[in-house]
């Protein structure tokens, strides 16, 4: 396997220079030969689905990491091929599907990418995966969850230097991981564009029901068309009905009723409407998918604002639902507003995956605390839990902590205060981080931990590009 290998390089020369001439020029990419894409896949044994473009199968690679590998029928034409390789390989964020490697010969074109093992957000929607009695239960939060996380990888890459058009936004195209988090595939169709001017096309692709009609009409490349998209997304996620089913558009019945000053209410999924307190969030979503989906391209919120706005609704949502505290505490919550506040762990559910703070659950303390490890309620495998010390100051306030999202920075999940009501030591504080399973850097340069010699350069030069 030929890391960053020249021939990776040399192909995307050949066949990508138009959209090479707009980027970055260093593709941290993996150079595969057909045997070891057959080797990978186990001779192509287990197919992952299929489409116009080919096959995808389900592989591991030699550290027995699991990938997804798109294999592209004979015929494709290497430019197409290429630009797609180099447009996917300019994104960097944690609800894109990251992408390895490709093979480049002839009629062997193939592309590795990192697998996603919960299906995609169609499956769950449309009860493509359902369970045996029916459709999987799919709460708001989580239905919120996924938007909000999918409008913020958009955003990324509407804001980048050549903005990325994705194309082809749809449910089908929303993977879901372990924690259903989402993430972005298939940039088939997706292209690079000039930020400051207007580019057309003459091959206009898309899905029907998701296409924007702006784009369809006069060839005009705009990142608003995913707005467009991401607006019947939308549609879908809060009634669970199909963009196009029969002679029935979604949008355009949506959008009908909105006209005609109807009660959209009526299209709302009962799973989430049997809850009266909903009502009022649905109403927002749609509002906020009717906007997306005006024809006219300057009227629709930039992806940015799309994902803000999102995430008021979730704040304003958890608020009635009560998962976050509206106690005070001056060291935790000063000059925080009650919306801003971070979701609440109780004592309870700590002290029972921590076995009551016990030395078997304890792995080390720092300047801030005891650092427990336990499996929290909301679906994450493990967590670090920080039991912090009495005299311990947050330099940064929690709400802050709570905002950096980036899959380089660990993330916060939630904390916990534990008043001691009947005496007079100060209360216990604790805060619930994702796990890291492999230690600090400092202790991988320092000794502490191993670090095979065959992978040490490879990976701290990875370490210092992610930084």
């Amino acid at each position: 396997m030929d890391y960053q290998g020249s021939t990776v390089r040399d192909f995307l020369h050949a066949n990508g220079q138009v959209v090479l001439e707009r980027v970055d020029n260093n593709h941290n990419l993996r150079s595969f030969t057909q045997k070891e894409i057959e080797d990978i896949t186990g001779g192509y044994s287990t197919m992952l689905g299929e489409g116009g473009f080919g096959k995808v199968y389900k592989g591991k690679l030699d550290d027995l990491h699991p990938v997804a590998v798109k294999r592209y029928k004979n015929g494709t034409k290497k430019e197409e091929f290429a630009k797609e390789v180099i447009v996917h390989s300019q994104i960097n964020h944690k609800n894109v599907v990251r992408l390895f490697g490709c093979c480049t010969e002839e009629n062997a074109l193939t592309i590795v990418m990192e697998f996603v093992c919960n299906g995609n957000l169609y499956n769950i929607l449309h009860c493509s995966s359902s369970n045996a009695n029916g459709c999987m239960p799919f709460p708001l939060d989580k239905r919120l969850d996924i938007a909000i996380e999918s409008a913020e990888a958009l955003s990324c890459m509407h804001s980048m230097y050549s903005p990325v058009l994705h194309g082809d936004i749809k449910p089908a195209n929303i993977l879901l991981d372990e924690n259903f988090r989402p993430k972005i595939s298939d940039f088939g169709i997706a292209r690079l564009l000039a930020a400051d001017k207007t580019q057309h096309t003459r091959h206009v692709i898309g899905c029907i029901g998701y296409m924007d009609p702006l784009l369809s009409q006069s060839g005009i490349l705009l990142p608003k068309s995913d707005v467009y998209s991401f607006g019947v997304v939308l549609l879908e996620i809060i009634t669970r009905k199909k963009a196009v089913e029969g002679n029935n558009n979604l949008a355009k019945s949506f959008l009908e009723a909105v006209r005609k000053g109807k009660k959209v209410r009526q299209m709302f999924d009962e799973e989430i409407v049997n809850d009266k307190k909903n009502m009022k969030f649905l109403e927002d979503i749609a509002k906020l998918a009717a906007e997306c989906l005006k024809l006219e391209e300057k009227m629709r919120p930039e992806m940015l604002e799309v994902a803000d706005r999102l995430r008021t609704i979730r704040k304003a949502y958890h608020l009635r639902k009560g998962r976050h505290s509206t106690g005070s505490n001056s060291r935790l919550t000063k000059s925080e507003k009650a919306e801003d506040v971070v979701p609440v762990v109780s004592i309870d559910e700590l002290r029972k995956i921590t076995r009551n703070f016990g030395s078997c659950a304890r792995i080390g303390e720092n300047i801030y605390g005891e650092i427990f490890l336990g499996v929290l309620k909301d679906g994450h495998n493990k967590s670090t839990i920080m039991k912090l010390f009495p005299s311990a100051i947050l330099e940064v306030p929690l709400p802050l902590l709570s905002r950096f999202r980036h899959e380089n920075v660990l993330q916060l999940l939630g904390y916990c205060v534990e008043e001691n009501h009947t005496s007079s030591k100060p209360e216990n504080r604790f805060l619930a981080y994702e796990y890291t399973s492999r230690g600090s850097l400092h202790d991988i340069l320092h000794g502490e931990l191993l670090l095979s010699e065959t992978l040490s350069l490879v990976t701290l030069v990875q370490l210092l590009e992610q930084l």
